[in-house]
Order: C-alpha cells, then structure tokens, then sequence
C-alpha cells in the first residue's frame, strides 16, 4: 500500500441499493452523509432496476455524487433465475459505468455492503485502479441465509458458488465492519480463514435526527392516533418494514389471534414485501378490530407514527442460524421507542435491549411470553416513559453515525500503520 489516508479522502461506496430521496434517511445514505460532513469526497455507485425505465446516469446535483447505474430488476424480482442472471450481471455493468463515468478519480477507501455478496471482482479492479483500503459493511450473511429458510440446500451447486464468493469477498476486505457482537463472532467461527484483527463491530447507524419537545411530541402523537381512531388510553404496537420470508410472520398472524379480544392494544403494520399479501389476506378473512396495515407511506409520516406508537415490533424467522441484526431497531431508538424483539434464539438484538432497559426480548413463537409482557406493560403505567428515555440514550451512545465513522477512521488510520511498517 503506497497510499496515505489523507485528512479528506475520495470515498467510494457501491450498494444494491440508495434513496431516489435524498431526503430520505436509512443506514447507507445517512452514514454517506455523515463522511461527507467531515469533509471527504464521496461518490455512492448503485443500482437503478430496469423496471424504472431509465438508463444510467451520474447525479451531481448534491455533495454526494451518485452513479446510478441501470441494471436487471434484483431487489423486487420473484423469478429466482431472471434475479440470479441480473445479480450475475451486476459486476460487469458497475465497473463499465465507473470507467466511463468516474475514469480519472483516484479512490482512497472503498465501502460496500452486503447484500449482495458478489463484489469481489469491482473491488479487485478499483484497488488496482487507486491502491485503496477496503471496508466491507456486513449487514447479511449469505448464502447462510438461504439455507436457513430452506431456499436452497447445501448440496445444491449454487450454495457452492455463492460461498466461494463469499469467501473471496472476505479475502479482499481490509476491514469487515460488523452489525454485532454475536455478528463477529459468527463470522468468525464458521470462516477461520479470516485473522481475527480485521473483523470489529461496526453497527447500524442513523444521524441523530431532531427531537421533538414533549409538546410537539403529542401533539403529533395526537393527530397520527386520531387519524387512525386508536385512543391515548391505547397501547400502539408498530412494526414497520419489509414484509418477507425472513420475518417469520407467521408469528405476528398468531399475534393478531391472540390478541383479537384486547380493546385496549392496537396493532399498525406498515411496510410491503413478498408476505404482505398473505398478511392482507389473512385480515380479510377475520374481523379484528385493532389492526391496521399501511404501506407505501412517506418517510416522514413513518416518523410521526413512530412518535404515536408506544413500542416498535422486530421480527425475524425462528430457523435462522445466523445472528442477524435488524435495521429497523435503530428508527425505532431514534424515536425514543422502546422495542419488543421477536427473532430466533441466536439474534443478540434481544439480549442487548433488555440490557439497557429499553425492552423485551420474545422467541419466536413463544406466543404466552408475547402476551404475558402485554400484560406487564398494561399493568406498570410508567414503565414507557424511563423505557423510552432508555431506547434515545440507547441509540445516542452506539447507533448515531458519528460512532460508526469514528469506527471506520479510527481502524482504518491503525491499518495503515501496520501496512506502513
């Protein structure tokens, strides 16, 4: 490595992927956001699906510069093998954009995320374009996943490609940046090729977004409630996000049974993904009275919601073997939600909000303990408010951007030194 981390850097970061709305916060834009803040040149390189109609573009209307770049339909296509030919073909259409787009940029680090896993061949051609330093940002550990839903099986020869690229992705990392302890340790365990000194928790992040005052607060607490006919008497559960195989939601069904006959808890689902038919479907075919399902709803409506409701949902498939980290928690922490975690039994999202006092941790499935801390809640009046000043120190002392950049900087400029030596 003959290059030096410099006090402002020329940052690439190559996603799936990015916000249409600038304006809109999630993990990868506001984390972008923030490296730009402290000065750095950052350049995000992500894909706009053919179903758009648009073709590729470079958009140089903010500081961030995106390269967006046209590509098969992935993220919302259901035929397994026209999403798998546009995966295969990602890599060859990114690069060719990059040449022709950014040619003569000289990268200092280069940040991409999972999923997908297929990045090997993009990294190789920008570290030999500019020697830069590589940081992958594992939010999903595939093809791990897949076995673990029964998409695929270990004896099928695309689990067999697919883990290779993922070992040669972590070959090529400098540095793998991930969501949570049991995260790390996961990677670690089932991947003993990798040294130990490249792997840290980087985790989930969000910029510290305004907080409304205790006025302001309810008043929109009021208005978002009166819309929706929930009283403030009401306990208002939210989950909100996407709607998939690998939220087990067969479980938030049984929820919805189980609490069928509470006048006083309502339920609000707002998200979309390939389960939310079957979700709609199931509420057509029964009468309850305290649930309500939205989607397509803007980002800033989502967040008055959240200000409404009085704990967040997380979900995630009780078969999974890999400790998967949801992104969601960090809205809800944000909005100074308390949270009620329902994931399988090696998710550590659980363990760390008990911890801080800032919710519940429920095995999927394990319906009586779902109900029974219903019930706790109902009959501790001012349990919300020290859990809700729990969940805001929570998100401002790990899961703020500036603590993920600092991560990054800091592991980075040691990196260096040990290559210098």
């Amino acid at each position: 490595m003959e290059r030096k981390l410099e006090d402002q850097m020329n940052i690439i970061f190559v996603t799936i992927a990015y916000p249409n709305n600038l304006n809109e916060s999630n993990i990868y834009s506001d984390l972008m956001e923030e490296f730009a803040s402290q000065g750095h040149n950052i350049y995000v390189v992500c894909s706009t699906e053919k179903r758009y109609n648009k073709e590729t573009y470079l958009d140089r209307t903010s500081i961030i510069k995106i390269l967006r770049v046209k590509t098969g339909n992935i993220k919302s296509n259901p035929n397994l093998i026209t999403k798998g030919l546009a995966l295969l073909s990602f890599q060859g259409k990114i690069i060719a954009s990059i040449k022709k787009y950014l040619p003569s940029i000289s990268f200092d680090l280069i940040l991409y995320s999972t999923p997908p896993i297929q990045y090997n061949k993009i990294i190789k051609y920008l570290r030999s374009k500019s020697q830069a330093y590589t940081y992958l940002l594992l939010k999903d550990i595939f093809p791990q996943n897949a076995i673990d839903l029964n998409l695929i099986n270990k004896w099928n020869p695309i689990y067999y490609y697919f883990r290779k690229k993922e070992k040669e992705t972590y070959k090529l990392s400098d540095r793998i940046g991930c969501m949570s302890e049991a995260n790390m340790k996961y990677i670690l365990k089932h991947n003993p090729f990798i040294s130990p000194n490249k792997v840290e928790v980087c985790p989930n992040s969000l910029r510290k977004g305004d907080f409304p005052d205790e006025n302001e607060r309810k008043a929109i607490r009021n208005k978002i409630r009166n819309s929706l006919f929930i009283s403030e008497e009401d306990l208002l559960l939210i989950y909100g996000g996407n709607l998939g195989i690998a939220q087990g939601l067969d479980f938030l069904l049984n929820i919805f049974d189980a609490l069928s006959n509470c006048n006083k808890v309502k339920i609000l689902i707002v998200g979309d993904g390939t389960e939310y038919s079957k979700i709609k479907l199931h509420l057509n075919n029964h009468s309850y009275h305290n649930v309500t399902l939205l989607t397509r709803i803007s980002p800033d409506l989502f967040k008055e919601m959240l200000f409404a409701a009085d704990f967040g949902l997380i979900f995630l498939d009780s078969r999974f073997t890999i400790p998967n980290f949801p992104s969601r928690l960090t809205s809800y922490l944000n909005a100074g939600l308390p949270v009620i975690s329902c994931t399988d039994n090696v998710c550590d999202v659980g363990e760390i909000i008990e911890k801080e006092e800032c919710g519940f941790k429920v095995l999927s499935g394990d319906i009586e303990r779902f109900i029974s801390i219903i019930k706790y809640i109902q009959n501790n009046p001012l349990l919300l408010k020290q859990m809700s000043i729990n969940a805001k120190l929570l998100f401002e002392k790990e899961y703020t951007t500036i603590v993920s950049y600092n991560i990054i900087m800091k592991n980075l400029n040691e990196l260096y030194l040990i290559l210098m030596q």
